[in-house]
C-alpha cells in the first residue's frame, strides 16, 4: 500500500512539473469588468472572465485573472504580462466589459473611469493599441479577444475637445494588428454585442464551446465561434477577426491524431499536392491528414473536382445497368447484408448528412474528462456508428435534431442525449449531456463540433 501511495505521489509530481513547464510557454491575462462606478453595470463579464480563465488553465496556460480592474490595476497587470509574453510561445489577452472608440482608437474601460473629455482617455482607459505590441512579443501567436463591443456608456457625458467632431456611439473601430497577432471582436466594427441573458454572453458561450476542443486549429476555432454567435443571435451579431498568420497551424487545445508533427507533415506534403487534379491523390491525402487545415483544403478541392466531373460520371453510371443485367443469376442469389451499408452523405436527409463525418468532441464529468475525434457513419434508417480515435465505439440514433447514443465500457454504460445544430457553412455542432452509470453525479456536459 505504501509503495502504491509513493508511486501515485511520483506521478502527480511529474504531472505537476510537466504542467508548469508547459504553462511557462503559454500565458494569458484575463479581465472581467462589470461593476462600473460611472457607467451601467454589466451582468456577465465576471462570469465570462472566470470561465475563460478556467478554460485556459485547463489548456496549460499560466493565467492571471483580474476582476473589476481599476485603471491602476489593469496597468500593473499589463506591465507584468509584458514580461511574461516576451518569453512565451503564445500570449493571450481576454477582456470582457465596456469597450469603446474615442477619436478613431479603441479603448478598454476600467471600472473607475469617468471619461468626461475625449482627451482624458489616455489617463483613464487602456488603449487597444498599447496591448497589441505586448502580445506580439510571443514567439508563435499573440491573441487579443474582446467581448467588449457594446453601446458607448459615456455618450451622454463625454465631450469632444474639438468642436464639431462627432464621437462614436456604438461599437469599436477596425484594427490592423502586427504580424502573428490576431484580434477577435465579439461583434464586427461599428456594431454592438449582446451581454446575454444566461451565465455567459453569446460570444463567450461560443468561445467556451470551442476553446478546449482537441485538434481544432485556431482559424477554424474562430470560424466556429463566428457561426455559433451569428446563428444564436438571429444574425444580429457577427464576430470578426483581424490579422493574419503564417501557414504554420496553431492549436490552443491538443492537436488531434499525432499532434504538431502531423500538422507540420501535412503542411509540407500539401505544398507538393495542392496543384494536383487527381481525385485519388487528394483522397489519400485526406485519409492521412483529414484533421488538419490542409485536410480541409483538400476536401474542398476534392469536392470541386467531383462537381466538375459530375455530368460525365452520371453518364457512366447510366451505362452500368446494361452490364449488370448480363449476369442476372449472380445478382439473384446474393443475400442482403446483415448490416446495411451507410448511404453517401449527399443522398441522406439534411440532419443525417450533418451528423455523418469527422467530429472533434469533449466531455467533462467531475474527475473523468474525455476528448478526442470520431468518424461517424450514418445509415438511412437513422442509426449511426461513431468510431472514436481511442478505439472505442458509440452507437445510437438520430431523430429530427435529437441524437441519442450508447457507449458500453468496462463496469458500466455511458448514455448521451444531444441536440444537433446545423450551420449553413457546415460547422455543425452537438451539444447536450451524458450519464455514466459508474459515476453518481447525474448528467455531465458534452460538446462536439464537425471538422
Amino acid at each position: 500500500m505504501c509503495r502504491l501511495i509513493v508511486l501515485v505521489l511520483i506521478v502527480l509530481q511529474a504531472s505537476f512539473l510537466a504542467e508548469r513547464a508547459q504553462a511557462g510557454e503559454r500565458v494569458a491575462l484575463v479581465f472581467g469588468n462589470a461593476d462600473y462606478k460611472n457607467a451601467p453595470h454589466l451582468t456577465n463579464p465576471l462570469n465570462d472572465a472566470t470561465d475563460v480563465a478556467a478554460a485556459f488553465e485547463r489548456l496549460g496556460f499560466s493565467v492571471r485573472l483580474v476582476r473589476n480592474g481599476s485603471f491602476d490595476a489593469m496597468r500593473r497587470a499589463l506591465l507584468d504580462f509584458a514580461q511574461q509574453a516576451q518569453g512565451a510561445d503564445i500570449a493571450v489577452l481576454f477582456f470582457a466589459g465596456h469597450g469603446m472608440e474615442i477619436r478613431d482608437e479603441n479603448w478598454l474601460i476600467p471600472t473607475d473611469a469617468e471619461l468626461r473629455m475625449d482627451v482624458s482617455a489616455s489617463q483613464e482607459a487602456v488603449s487597444l493599441g498599447s496591448v497589441m505590441p505586448i502580445v506580439s512579443k510571443a514567439r508563435k501567436l499573440g491573441l487579443v479577444i474582446l467581448d467588449a463591443c457594446r453601446d458607448n456608456p459615456f455618450s451622454r457625458q463625454l465631450q469632444a475637445s474639438q468642436p464639431g467632431r462627432a464621437l462614436a456611439s456604438r461599437g469599436l473601430v477596425s484594427v490592423e494588428p502586427p504580424n502573428s497577432v490576431l484580434v477577435a471582436f465579439a461583434a464586427k466594427h461599428g456594431t454592438t454585442a449582446d451581454d446575454g441573458t444566461g451565465r455567459n454572453s453569446p460570444f463567450t458561450t461560443a468561445l467556451l464551446h470551442n476553446l478546449e476542443l482537441p485538434g481544432l486549429e485556431i482559424n477554424y476555432l474562430f470560424r466556429n465561434v463566428h457561426d455559433e454567435v451569428y446563428d444564436a443571435t438571429q444574425h444580429r451579431q457577427e464576430p470578426y477577426m483581424y490579422g493574419t498568420l503564417s501557414k504554420e497551424p496553431i492549436y490552443l487545445g491538443a492537436p488531434a491524431n499525432g499532434g504538431d508533427g502531423l500538422a507540420a507533415e501535412a503542411a509540407r506534403i500539401w505544398d507538393q499536392v495542392k496543384e494536383t487534379n487527381s481525385p485519388e491523390a487528394l483522397k489519400k491525402f485526406i485519409e492521412r491528414y483529414g484533421s488538419t487545415i490542409q485536410g480541409e483544403l483538400a476536401r474542398e478541392k476534392f469536392a470541386m473536382l467531383a462537381k466538375e466531373q459530375n455530368a460525365p460520371a452520371r453518364v457512366d453510371d447510366r451505362a452500368q445497368p446494361s452490364t449488370a443485367n448480363t449476369r442476372p443469376a449472380q445478382t439473384a442469389v446474393v443475400e442482403p447484408p446483415k448490416e446495411p451499408a451507410p448511404a453517401p452523405a449527399t443522398s441522406l436527409p439534411p440532419n443525417l448528412a450533418a451528423l455523418a463525418g469527422r467530429w472533434s468532441w469533449r466531455a467533462d464529468c467531475g474527475l473523468l474528462k474525455y476528448s478526442g475525434t470520431a468518424e461517424t457513419e450514418v445509415f438511412p434508417d437513422g442509426r449511426y456508428i461513431s468510431r472514436r480515435s481511442d478505439g472505442e465505439t458509440v452507437e445510437g440514433r438520430i431523430s429530427g435534431n435529437t441524437v441519442t447514443g450508447t457507449h458500453r465500457i468496462d463496469g458500466g454504460t455511458q448514455r448521451a442525449q444531444l441536440k444537433l445544430t446545423m450551420s449553413p457553412t457546415g460547422r455543425n455542432r452537438l451539444d447536450g449531456s451524458f450519464t455514466d452509470s459508474r459515476i453518481p453525479l447525474g448528467a455531465c456536459p458534452y460538446h462536439a463540433v464537425k471538422i
